[in-house]
C-alpha cells in the first residue's frame, strides 16, 4: 500500500508539472466583434494582413508602402503623426568589424495626456528581413500597438500621461531606427517607459524577456496589470546581460529609458522565411501580447513616472497569471532558514541511524556529477541528430517539427535522473540520496542567494518548501506524511513544469544548459515521494526503457521532420562579382546541401573574396553578371601635419539595398552621412537604404586600400537562379559587387 500511495503522490505532482506547462500556452482570443474598450486579436490581424503581404526590408518600395499605410492608420485614429527621418547607427553595445547604419524613417505618432507625469512608449519595428513578409517579426507587434491604441480611445476615461507610438524603421539591419531615435533626444526620455514588442517565432507563450535595471517599480507594476506576466528574474537578468541580442531594447536601454521586452519565441522555424506570413500567426499569441500590452498602458498611463526607482526584485511565474513579486532580503532570509532546516533534516537522519554523514556527502558529490551528464547528455542527443541530419546545422532556430524532439529530451533527462537515484540508493541509502538532493539544491541555491540574490530563488523556494514537507513527516502521524510532504512538493513541480515544455519552446540548443539540469534537480525533489515505492528488484530497467524510449523519440522526430514546401529547408548562399578582374564565384558560409552542392563545394574562397567575406566555407566559380559596380566619387583629398583625408561620395549605380566601405587596418577617423564614429570600426561600415544620390564619407589617414561592395537581396538581382520550392534563401542571401576604390 505504501509502494502505491508513493506512486500515485509523484502522478500527482507529475500532473501539476503537466498543467503548469500547459498553463504557460496561449489559449483563446477575442474576434472583431469584441467589444471596443477590449484588445481583439481578430481585429489586430487586419494590420497584420495589410503590412506583411510581401518582404519590406529597409530600402525597398515596399517598405514605403507599408509605411504610408502605418501613417494613413494612425492618423485615422486621430493621433498627431509624423515620419522623422534621420541616420542610424547599430548600438554601441553590439560590437562588430563592420558597422551597421543606414537611412531610417521612423514614425512616431502622440495621443496626449491629461495632466501628463511621463511617457508611455508603445514600440515595435516596422520593417522585415528580404527573405520573409514579417508577419509575425514584427507585423504583430505593430498591429498590437495599432489596436492597443485603437482600444484606449475607445475607453471613456483617458490617460493621465502621454502615449507616444514609436514604430521603428531598420530593426532588422542593426537597430538603426531606435538608435537614431534616442540619439535625436526626442520624447521624454528622462522620465519615458517602453513596451517593446518582438518576436522570434510563430506562436507559443508570450515573455517577458528583459527589463532595464533596477525593476522593482517596473515589475510590480507588470505583476499587478499585465494578465499574463510570463517573466522570471533569473531569465531577465540573463536576457538583459547578453548585449549582443538584437531587439531595440539594446538601443532604448543604454538611454536612460527604462524598457519591458516583450518576445514571444515558439515555433521558431517560421522567423525569418517565406512563411512568416498572416497564414502561420497564432491568434492566441496575439491575444496574449495585446492583453498585456493594454494592462500595460493602461497602468502606466496613470502612473507618476518621474518617481525613481532604485531597487531590484525577485520574481517568479505562478499558474494562472500569478507573478510572485519578492525583495531580495525574503530571498535571502528563505536561504537560511532552508540551511537550517536541512541542516536539522540530515542530523535527524544521522540521530536516527538511518544514515551517515558521508553518505550524504557522496549522495551530494554524486548530485553534483549528475548534473553535467544530463546536460551533456541532452547535448550529445541533438549533436548526434545534427550528425544524421546535416541539414539541422546551420539552423539558429528550431526545427518545424520539434516536440519529439523535445520529448526526447525530457526522457533522455529523466533516464539520467532515475539512473542517478538508483545509483545513490545502491552506494548510499535510500535516506541520504534524498538528503544529498535537497542539500544539494540547498547549497547551490544558498551561493546564488549570496552571489547573484535575484536569482536564488530558483532553487531556494522548492528546496524550502520541500524541505519543511520532509521535516514535517518526522512529527506527524503516519497517515498524513506523504499528503503533507505531496503539498510542500508542489513549488518544485511548479517549477519544473516552468522550466520544461515553455523553456523548450526558446529553442533546443538552450536545452542542455537549462532543461536537463532542471529535470534533474527539481525532478529529484519530486522522487522523495518514491523512497518506498521504487522497486527493490531489477530497478535498472527503470532508466534503461526511459534511454530507450528518448531514442526511439528522436527516431521518430527525424522521421517525422522532413523539408518539404510548406517546410522548407534554409539555404545561404552569395554571388560575389569582382568587379576589378571581371570574375566572379559563388560563396556560402554553409557547408554544400542538397540544392547548393550544384554551385558550391567545400573548398574555401579565393583572394580577393576571403578578405571581404571571411566566414565563407564554401565557395565554386560563377559566371560573370553585367551588374554594374558602385562608384566612388573623392570630393576632396589634403593632407595637413601629415593627415591624409579624403572626402567620397559612394553611391550604388545599380540601385542596391545597402553599400559598404571595407578596409584591411582601420583609419583613424571616419565620418559617414554626417556622423562621426568613434571608435572606428575594425573592418568598415554597411550602410543600408542609400540615397540615389549617394552617400558622403570622410576618411582620414587611410593606411590601406579602401574596398567598395554594393548589396542587393540574391532572388532580386536578376540572376538566373531558382530555388526549389522546398528551399528559401536566408535573409543574409545576397548578390554583392566589389572594387577597390581608385586613386587612393
Amino acid at each position: 500500500m505504501r509502494k502505491i500511495s508513493g506512486l500515485l503522490a509523484f502522478l500527482v505532482l507529475l500532473t501539476v508539472v503537466v498543467v503548469t506547462a500547459w498553463d504557460r500556452q496561449p489559449h483563446g482570443y477575442r474576434t472583431e466583434s469584441a467589444p471596443a474598450t477590449e484588445f481583439s486579436a481578430g481585429r489586430a490581424m487586419r494590420t497584420v494582413t495589410a503590412i506583411a503581404q510581401r518582404p519590406h526590408p529597409i530600402g525597398t518600395a515596399e517598405h514605403d508602402r507599408v509605411r504610408d499605410y502605418l501613417v494613413e492608420q494612425l492618423r485615422t485614429l486621430g493621433l498627431d503623426t509624423e515620419v522623422q527621418t534621420g541616420v542610424g547607427r547599430a548600438p554601441a553595445a553590439i560590437e562588430r568589424d563592420v558597422l551597421s547604419m543606414g537611412r531610417v524613417a521612423n514614425i512616431v505618432a502622440r495621443l496626449p495626456g491629461t495632466q501628463s507625469k511621463g511617457t508611455v512608449f508603445l514600440t515595435a519595428h516596422y520593417d522585415s528581413v528580404p527573405s520573409g513578409p514579417g508577419a509575425n517579426d514584427d507585423g504583430v507587434g505593430v498591429a498590437a500597438v495599432l489596436e492597443t491604441v485603437r482600444a484606449l480611445r475607445a475607453s471613456a476615461q483617458p490617460l493621465r500621461n502621454d502615449v507616444v507610438v514609436l514604430l521603428t524603421d531598420g530593426e532588422e539591419a542593426g537597430l538603426l531606427g531606435a538608435e537614431a531615435f534616442v540619439t535625436a533626444g526626442k520624447d521624454g526620455r528622462d522620465t519615458g517607459v517602453v513596451i517593446n514588442h518582438e518576436a522570434r517565432g510563430a506562436g507559443g507563450p508570450l515573455l517577458l524577456w528583459r527589463t532595464s535595471r533596477p525593476d522593482g517599480a517596473l515589475i510590480r507594476t507588470v505583476a499587478d496589470a499585465a494578465p499574463r506576466p510570463n517573466t522570471d528574474s533569473v531569465a531577465t537578468m540573463v536576457a538583459s546581460a547578453r548585449t549582443s541580442s538584437s531587439t531595440d531594447y539594446s538601443a532604448f536601454d543604454p538611454s536612460g529609458l527604462r524598457v519591458l521586452d516583450w518576445a514571444y519565441v515558439g515555433r521558431s522555424a517560421y522567423y525569418h522565411n517565406r512563411l512568416d506570413d498572416p497564414a502561420h500567426v497564432d491568434l492566441p499569441t496575439v491575444q496574449e501580447l495585446g492583453d498585456n500590452s493594454l494592462g500595460l498602458a493602461e497602468a502606466f498611463g496613470g502612473q507618476d513616472l518621474t518617481a525613481e526607482d532604485a531597487v531590484d526584485r525577485t520574481y517568479f511565474q505562478l499558474p494562472f497569471g500569478i507573478l510572485v513579486v519578492l525583495p531580495v532580503w525574503v530571498i535571502i532570509a528563505l536561504a537560511v532558514a532552508t540551511v537550517l532546516a536541512v541542516t536539522w533534516i540530515i542530523r535527524h537522519l544521522i540521530r536516527a541511524g538511518d544514515t551517515s554523514l558521508a553518505r550524504v556527502l557522496g549522495a551530494a558529490a554524486t548530485v553534483l556529477v549528475a548534473a553535467p551528464i544530463a546536460a551533456g547528455a541532452a547535448y550529445g542527443l541533438w549533436e548526434v541528430i545534427k550528425l544524421i541530419r546535416p541539414d539541422y546545422r546551420p539552423l539558429v532556430v528550431d526545427p518545424y517539427r520539434p516536440e519529439f524532439y523535445y520529448l526526447a529530451i525530457l526522457v533522455l533527462s529523466t533516464s539520467v535522473l532515475a539512473a542517478w537515484y538508483l545509483l545513490a540508493r545502491r552506494l548510499f541509502d535510500t535516506a541520504a540520496a534524498a538528503a544529498g538532493m535537497l542539500g544539494t539544491s540547498t547549497v547551490i541555491g544558498a551561493v546564488c542567494a549570496a552571489l547573484l540574490p535575484t536569482t536564488a530563488h530558483l532553487l531556494i523556494v522548492p528546496a524550502c518548501a520541500a524541505a519543511l514537507g520532509v521535516a514535517a513527516t518526522f512529527v506527524l502521524p503516519e497517515r498524513w506524511r506523504l499528503p503533507v510532504l505531496t503539498v510542500f512538493l508542489t513549488p518544485a513541480a511548479v517549477f519544473l513544469g516552468t522550466a520544461t515544455w515553455p523553456l523548450l519552446q526558446t529553442g533546443i540548443t538552450t536545452a542542455p544548459f537549462l532543461v536537463a539540469p532542471a529535470v534533474l534537480l527539481f525532478g529529484g525533489l519530486l522522487a522523495l515521494t518514491l523512497t518506498r515505492a521504487w522497486p527493490t528488484h531489477r530497478a535498472w530497467t527503470i532508466p534503461a526503457a526511459a534511454f530507450v524510449l528518448a531514442i526511439a523519440l528522436a527516431t521518430v522526430g527525424l522521421a517525422v521532420d522532413r523539408s518539404d514546401d510548406n517546410h522548407p529547408l534554409g539555404s545561404q548562399l552569395v554571388y560575389a562579382l569582382d568587379a576589378d578582374h571581371n570574375a566572379a564565384q559563388w560563396l556560402s558560409r554553409d557547408a554544400p546541401n542538397r540544392w547548393t552542392h550544384t554551385l558550391v563545394d567545400k573548398t574555401t574562397p579565393t583572394t580577393p573574396f576571403a578578405q571581404l567575406w571571411s566566414n565563407a566555407v564554401s565557395s565554386g566559380p560563377a559566371a560573370t553578371q553585367p551588374l554594374s559596380p558602385p562608384t566612388a566619387e573623392i570630393l576632396s583629398d589634403t593632407t595637413e601635419s601629415n593627415q591624409r583625408t579624403v572626402h567620397l561620395r559612394l553611391r550604388s549605380t545599380r540601385d542596391a539595398t545597402s553599400i559598404a566601405l571595407r578596409y584591411d587596418t582601420a583609419p583613424s577617423s571616419l565620418t559617414v552621412a554626417g556622423r562621426d564614429l568613434t571608435p572606428v570600426p575594425a573592418k568598415g561600415i554597411l550602410f543600408n537604404a542609400p540615397p540615389s544620390e549617394g552617400i558622403e564619407v570622410q576618411v582620414t589617414s587611410p593606411a590601406g586600400p579602401l574596398h567598395l561592395v554594393d548589396y542587393t537581396w540574391l532572388s532580386d538581382a536578376g540572376l538566373a537562379l531558382s530555388p526549389p520550392p522546398d528551399v528559401f534563401l536566408r535573409q543574409d542571401s545576397t548578390a554583392a559587387v566589389f572594387r577597390t576604390i581608385p586613386g587612393l
